[in-house]
């Protein structure tokens, strides 16, 4: 088993991002500890003394909506919905926020607060949150799972993750009662969202860029937000703002055709387009089976028999990679060889007519 992360790189990254065992409560107007230990407490008639010396309040109506309660998921009558990993390919390292030994993802793994992920060159794997919001990580990335969603139906619950390099592609179910409640910060830039589907990537020279493929993005770096609408893209260079939104690539209008042989696939080029990211996945698991950059509208590969989902995106002169060209195919087994013709049988018809001339011959 190989790991990529030095000791001093892991404490670093693991140090600042587990949050241990809590829930996280942000407090509402009209809030008070009796109320949190009256909603979600298993044992609400002691709860709100020991929540207040949990959380080291002399005070407890000092308190203020805004703040933050940390509450031991122990004491709560819903149980967390653990983060998951599927669609897992190739070597994915997991290590531990709690220390440990660093170990390969398996689909089915569960991920805790500040866990590192991370995928080797041709690897790749997606987490599952409660909340149906899903995170695609792809080849040659780093993440950690700083904070996410345990629970369906609570509100103030926050997802957070670190995006030290490499790419994702985030889709967030929308929570209309919350604000940005999705958060992934990156060396230069952090993108906020409330529920959209959008792409995120940090490069080796630590530039930030988004894509938005719906709803809208917020990103900001060094003082600077800009809100990145469906259809539009920023990147931010380290320690410098985000750019103005730029539209995206049309996306390419690709062509299929598929064989017991080979699959092609065609697209007309762009003037605009300096290369063509192409990803192929397997169905119905979802995972990333390959991935190349082209410098054509041309891909041809030969394939096993199964179900396929093809992705083909333009990428710009800003390495921004623009809307998604979706293409299911499937790859069906040879056809049968013909039959082989069966031998023509012998024919009599000869003898036969002797024999009866003969008969006739006698009778006269």
């Amino acid at each position: 088993m190989r790991v990529w992360l030095s000791t001093a790189m892991l404490l670093c990254l693991l140090s600042t991002a587990w949050a241990g065992d809590d829930w996280h409560y942000t407090l509402r107007p009209g809030d008070s500890l009796w109320k949190v230990c009256q909603q979600f407490a298993q044992s609400p008639q002691t709860c709100w003394g020991e929540l207040a010396r949990y959380n080291g309040l002399d005070n407890p109506h000092s308190l203020r909506p805004g703040n933050a309660l940390r509450v031991p998921i122990s004491w709560l009558k819903e149980k967390p919905i653990p983060a998951t990993v599927d669609a897992v390919t190739g070597e994915v390292m997991l290590y531990p926020a709690r220390g440990g030994e660093p170990r390969q993802l398996q689909s089915g793994d569960a991920v805790a607060f500040g866990d590192a992920l991370e995928t080797a060159a041709k690897s790749s794997a997606r987490l599952r949150f409660a909340d149906q919001s899903e995170v695609y990580i792809k080849p040659a990335s780093l993440l950690v799972v700083s904070r996410y969603r345990r629970f369906l139906d609570k509100q103030n619950e926050r997802t957070e993750l670190r995006l030290q390099r490499g790419n994702i592609r985030n889709s967030v179910t929308p929570r209309q009662s919350d604000e940005a409640s999705f958060e992934v910060y990156t060396p230069g830039a952090v993108a906020a969202v409330r529920g959209t589907e959008y792409y995120l990537s940090v490069d080796g020279a630590e530039t930030t860029r988004n894509e938005v493929i719906d709803g809208r993005v917020d990103v900001g770096a060094r003082g600077t937000d800009r809100q990145i609408e469906g259809g539009y893209a920023t990147l931010a260079r380290l320690d410098e703002a985000p750019i103005e939104p730029v539209e995206l690539l049309p996306a390419p209008a690709m062509e299929v055709s598929a064989s017991h042989t080979d699959v092609v696939a065609v697209w007309p080029t762009q003037a605009k387009a300096s290369a063509y990211l192409l990803e192929l996945y397997s169905q119905p698991a979802g995972r990333l089976l390959t991935q190349a950059h082209l410098s054509t509208g041309h891909w041809q590969k030969d394939l096993p028999t199964g179900d396929y989902r093809l992705l083909v995106r333009a990428i710009d002169e800003n390495g921004l990679r623009g809307q998604e060209s979706w293409h299911v195919f499937s790859v069906t087994p040879a056809p049968p060889p013909p039959p082989e013709p069966e031998p023509e049988k012998e024919s009599h018809w000869d003898l036969w007519a002797f024999v009866g001339a003969a008969a006739l011959l006698l009778a006269l």
